[in-house]
C-alpha cells in the first residue's frame, strides 16, 4: 500500500531553503561551468540508483534534461540564463545535504524540496529547451534522406517559430478583413 504525503511551506520556510541554495551558489562562483555541470550530473546518476519515489525520479530527470541544455551546443542558452542554470545545478551537485540521502525513507525529502524549486526557478529555460529540441527530433527524422546531412540548429527551429508567428499574423489579418468587410456590407444596406 503506498502512503501519499503532502507538505505545505510558507513563504518563510520556503526562504530558508531558498538560502540554502544561495549558499551553494556563493560556495561555486569560482568552479568551472564544465566541473558543476558533471558534478551535477554525477549526483543525478547517484539520485537515480537510490531514489525510489516516482515524485523525485521525474524531478531527477528533469534536472538531467538542464545539464543537457548546457552542453548542447545548438542552443546556445545565453550568458545570464546559463548561469541560473549552472547556479541550480551547483545545488543539485553539493554534497552537504540537510538530510544525508542514505538516512532510509527520508534521506531525500530536502533534495525533493529543492528539486522542485529549482525547477520552478527554471521552469521557461527548460520548456523552451523541450520545445526546441522535440523539433529538432521531428526535423531531423523528416530531413533523415539519402544526401541530406546538415544538422537542426537553433537558427532552423526559430526560423520556424517565425513562420508559424508570420502565419498566425496574416490568419488574423484574414479573419479581420472578412469581419470587417461583412461590417461594412450591413452598414451600407441602410
Amino acid at each position: 500500500m503506498a502512503l501519499t504525503v503532502t507538505l505545505e511551506f510558507t513563504e518563510e520556510e520556503l526562504d530558508y531553503f531558498r538560502s540554502r541554495m544561495h549558499r551553494v551558489r556563493n560556495r561555486n562562483e569560482q568552479r568551472p561551468p564544465h566541473g558543476i555541470a558533471a558534478a551535477a550530473l554525477a549526483a543525478v546518476e547517484r539520485l537515480r540508483a537510490t531514489a525510489r519515489s516516482p515524485f523525485i525520479r521525474r524531478r531527477i530527470d528533469r534536472v538531467a534534461r538542464l545539464v543537457a541544455m548546457l552542453d548542447d551546443p545548438e542552443w546556445q542558452l545565453p550568458g545570464l540564463e546559463r548561469g541560473r542554470v549552472l547556479d541550480g545545478l551547483a545545488y543539485v551537485a553539493d554534497v552537504e545535504d540537510l538530510v544525508p540521502d542514505d538516512v532510509p525513507v527520508l534521506g531525500l525529502v530536502d533534495d525533493a524540496i529543492m528539486l522542485e524549486l529549482l525547477l520552478r526557478e527554471l521552469q521557461h529555460e527548460l520548456d523552451a529547451y523541450e520545445e526546441f529540441d522535440q523539433y529538432r527530433c521531428d526535423e531531423a527524422a523528416r530531413r533523415d534522406k539519402p544526401g541530406v546531412h546538415r544538422p537542426v540548429s537553433r537558427e532552423d527551429w526559430l526560423a520556424s517559430r517565425r513562420e508559424a508567428l508570420h502565419a498566425r499574423i496574416r490568419e488574423r489579418r484574414d479573419r479581420d478583413l472578412a469581419r470587417d468587410g461583412e461590417a461594412y456590407r450591413l452598414i451600407t444596406r441602410f
